[in-house]
């Protein structure tokens, strides 16, 4: 299969969104473990942009080569389930206004708070032209959200799944194991 990249070889952009007083920059270790395996010929497997501010982060997405370029879209950042958008340190995103067709054919990946649910997902899958998601349904701890995703990803970028694999796969691993709890969070997917 050829991927964005026209090599074969999945891509992954990783969008930090955290509240540097959080402490917790899930979307930063993500790429510094992500890193450690990937080799010197493929350097480009995985990228890092640090986003703080709502114009900011809508001024990005609207740039239509990132979808271009990377198969998965990680945006790690707080959800707002109540209000119904994902949370930066300075501003919401309201499914309707991520930038029309932004994620078109690509999966989008959210380590944010009860996003998985309808109000947002129906309207940010119609918009952003995303072809699957994966989203925490409850509240997440950034340890959990981490260990999920760092394996979610080394099965997607090193061992050739699909996102339906790789998430079915994870979950049944890190979730529904017989130690049942493990990693918590309940990650949905949406495709």
């Amino acid at each position: 299969m050829i991927d964005s990249n026209g090599s074969g070889e999945k891509r992954l952009f990783i969008f930090e969104c955290m509240p540097k007083s959080d402490r917790c920059n899930e979307g930063e270790l993500l790429f510094n473990l992500l890193g450690m395996t990937v080799d010197v010929k493929h350097r480009g497997e995985v990228a890092l942009k640090d986003l703080g501010s709502k114009t900011e982060f809508l001024r990005y997405m609207a740039r239509k080569s990132i979808a271009r370029r990377f198969d998965f879209i990680h945006l790690s950042g707080h959800g707002d389930p109540d209000g119904c958008a994902f949370r930066l340190p300075l501003g919401k995103v309201h499914p309707e206004e991520f930038p029309e067709s932004c994620f078109q054919g690509r999966t989008v990946t959210f380590a944010s708070c009860g996003l998985s649910r309808n109000g947002f997902m129906d309207e940010f899958m119609e918009r952003t032209g995303a072809k699957a998601v994966i989203a925490p349904l409850n509240n997440v701890h950034f340890d959990d959200s981490a260990i999920w995703y760092a394996y979610f990803y080394y099965l997607v970028l090193h061992h050739g799944f699909t996102s339906w694999g790789a998430w079915d796969r994870t979950c049944r691993f890190l979730c529904d194991a017989p130690e049942k709890g493990r990693v918590k969070g309940g990650f949905q997917y949406w495709g």
